[in-house]
């Protein structure tokens, strides 16, 4: 596999950390980006002394002006972006009609409006070169419908619905689009949210990991659309979270 520049969201923590880690293992260049600057200045930090190749650019993706200043600092500091990986998310837990309105709206913007403000700003790069990749963590919950995830399940099928509708749109100009999709999957997200919940069933952030990686190693005439990514055996099981 050609090496690569990829933007990763998130990448502070989660998935999005476990994802910039295994890229840079296989000798990417990884951009770090996510609203904690000193963890993305101490992991560029770290990279840096394994001979791994990152940079911290610091940004919150649900504000556009942080995404337009990221993207631009990105094309500024290497020319340009082969990936983007966006792992940037939130997950809360409430029936709808206890849902706070900026509740709602902080998953709906973190999950799903900043994945318009990214392609915004990285699709005319991807255009202009004619190749590009956009690979976004999306979740089961994308597809199925889960008690008190509204906000979040939401957000996730509005971004699968985003997703089906840019392939069709970008595969023309030469940018691949893949969703992933994990079940439970054991990040800080679900530290929260106490017992009923079976940890050693969950999947790992380095599993996630390796999806993304697969999905990016296709070659050019290949693109996985979708990739589903489920626990073997049920985490919730015998149990409320």
């Amino acid at each position: 596999m050609d090496k690569k520049i990829v933007l990763v969201t998130g990448a502070s923590s989660g998935i999005g950390e476990a994802v910039a880690r295994r890229l840079a293992a296989e000798r990417h260049t990884v951009v770090l980006t996510g609203r904690d600057r000193k963890k993305l200045e101490s992991m560029e930090r770290s990279m840096a002394s394994e001979g791994q190749r990152a940079v911290a650019i610091a940004g919150d993706v649900s504000v556009e002006t942080d995404v337009r200043s990221v993207v631009a600092e990105s094309l500024k500091t290497f020319g340009t972006l082969h990936a983007l990986v966006h792992c940037a998310g939130v997950f809360r837990m409430n029936a709808l009609e206890r849902t706070p309105t900026e509740e709602f709206r902080e998953v709906l913007d973190t999950n799903l409006t900043s994945t318009y403000y990214l392609l915004k700003y990285i699709l005319p790069h991807f255009y202009k070169q004619g190749s590009g990749h956009v690979i976004a963590l999306s979740s089961v919950a994308g597809k199925v419908g889960f008690e008190r995830e509204t906000a979040y399940c939401a957000s996730k099928w509005g971004l699968m619905g985003l997703l089906a509708a840019l392939r069709p749109e970008a595969a023309p100009k030469g940018v691949r689009v893949t969703a992933i999709l994990p079940g439970p999957t054991l990040t800080p997200a679900w530290d929260s949210y106490g017992g009923g919940l079976n940890r050693d069933r969950m999947i790992s952030a380095g599993s996630a990991a390796e999806a993304v990686l697969y999905a990016l190693s296709q070659p050019p005439a290949a693109n996985v659309d979708e990739l589903h990514l489920m626990p073997s055996q049920d985490p919730l099981a015998g149990g409320n979270v």
